[in-house]
């Protein structure tokens, strides 16, 4: 744990000084590299927009798809969220409610469940299946690491971030990244299909 809290630090410090060179609204942070190891092995408690606690392990045995984001983001963010919609959307519609979708906010300051839901609500992704969560910063911050999504404070209390939707398998483990906004969706619809089939077969 100790060893994970300094590579934490040395990471969050990266992210500042490339954050410090990106003044533009919603600076765009290249994703990072992942370990492959599962999500699940985070041990974190998170709270979504209907104040419900939750850890990432709970969606074990079903897939999952994971964004980051923070709810004052105006021009990034929203087509974030759309492309994560479409990708939900893209899935067989029998097989679309055994989907969930976890998004977690980098802003923990100020996306509170209050403010998650009211987002929600706004975005009409109040639905079920649909999780918009906060945690500790230092939660929200190994989840990213783990994600491989770059994020950063700037001065101006906006984000540089990653453009990144994961989709996770059955074990927790990433299976398909989208990085970049309005990408096409069919081929990570399809894996989760697939994934879902074969839960169905088994």
């Amino acid at each position: 744990m100790k060893r994970l809290s300094l590579i934490a630090i040395f990471v969050l410090s990266s992210f500042t000084l490339h954050a410090q060179h990106n003044h533009g609204a919603d600076a765009t942070l290249k994703a990072g590299e992942i370990s492959g190891h599962s999500l699940y092995h985070l041990d974190a408690d998170f709270t979504d927009q209907r104040n419900k606690s939750l850890k990432l392990s709970s969606f074990k045995g079903q897939p999952v798809i994971v964004v980051m984001f923070y709810g004052n983001c105006t021009q990034v963010c929203p087509i974030l969220i759309r492309d994560t919609w479409r990708l939900y959307n893209a899935v067989d519609e029998i097989l679309r409610p055994s989907v969930k979708v976890l998004a977690v906010s980098f802003d923990t300051e100020n996306d509170t469940p209050e403010v998650l839901k009211a987002y929600a609500e706004y975005e009409q992704l109040n639905i079920d299946g649909w999780h918009f969560a906060t945690s500790e910063p230092t939660n929200v911050r190994s989840l990213a690491m783990m994600l491989g999504v770059q994020y950063a404070k700037k001065s101006d209390g906006e984000f540089a971030h990653s453009n990144l939707v994961s989709v996770l398998d059955t074990e927790g483990k990433i299976a398909k990244r989208i990085e970049g906004l309005n990408q096409p969706m069919e081929e990570a619809a399809h894996h989760i299909e697939q994934m879902l089939t074969k839960n169905v077969e088994q």
